[in-house]
């Protein structure tokens, strides 16, 4: 089973290829940027590019943060690949068990990513998910999402530090060269990298202790390489975890149908 995975995330939109659990490949589009002709051109390519022969597409599976895109992005795909078009949350609920206490407030990606780390690691475990903004995410020992905590990623630190003072800059996210910085943009640098590699180890400290002291960590998103070598618990990177999931929930989903 092939299936078009699509994360539309506060900055951009995900598209991935995963046949049989694998992800062939993942290309993205800025989120405020889609438009039909965009959408459509780059999964028409994903499709005739790296669809293995004789295999055919066997549905879209999409979770999305940004409502107000959701009704272009489902009339483009649609409209372009004649296959089931799966929303989650719309369509289709992601199979774990929800404690939040207001439920339809957990964003779709963190429950696609609860899942997805519950199916492939096992369930007693905290998803990190670096995006706009940084979540973590608790999947109790009995396989239920527990809830977790959010915290501002990376651009929203640096669009706050270039936008609220009068003399820093918006600097590109790096690997510090230091950690004292002695100019301005290696000063930021380090306060962001190790700042924030700091809230993760702290909160994480905080939530592997107790009765989840034994829990794993798996962290996600496209900032989680760049942190990793300077914490104590970000070990397990799975970068294409959503895409993964979303392509679990496809299955199950048919499955269901199917039986």
């Amino acid at each position: 089973m092939t299936v078009l995975t699509v994360d539309i995330g506060n900055t951009n939109a995900t598209f991935g290829l995963v046949r049989r659990g694998k992800v062939l490949v993942c290309r993205s589009l800025p989120t405020q940027a889609l438009s039909e002709a965009g959408v459509s051109r780059l999964v028409r390519r994903l499709v005739e590019r790296f669809l293995p022969r004789k295999e055919h597409l066997s549905a879209v599976c999409a979770c999305s943060v940004v409502a107000s895109v959701n009704s272009g992005a489902r009339r483009v795909l649609d409209k372009t690949l004649a296959v089931p078009v799966y929303f989650t949350g719309k369509d289709v609920v992601v199979p774990i068990k929800n404690l939040y206490r207001k439920p339809g407030q957990v964003g779709q990606d963190r429950l696609v990513g609860a899942y997805a780390a519950k199916m492939l690691y096992g369930p007693g475990l905290v998803v990190v998910d670096f995006g706009t903004a940084i979540t973590f995410d608790v999947v109790s020992r009995e396989g239920a999402y527990l809830g977790g905590l959010i915290v501002p990623g990376f651009r929203m630190m640096q669009e706050a530090l270039e936008r609220r003072t009068a003399l820093l800059p918006y600097v590109e996210l790096a690997l510090p060269a230091e950690l004292i910085g002695r100019d301005t943009k290696s000063s930021i640098r380090a306060g962001l990298i190790y700042g924030v590699a700091g809230a993760c180890d702290g909160i994480l400290a905080r939530l592997l202790s107790g009765q989840r002291k034994r829990f794993k960590v798996v962290a996600t998103g496209g900032d989680a390489q760049l942190v990793r070598p300077y914490t104590r618990f970000l070990r397990r990177i799975d970068g294409e975890l959503i895409h993964k999931g979303l392509a679990l929930v496809a299955l199950k989903t048919k499955l269901k149908k199917n039986s």
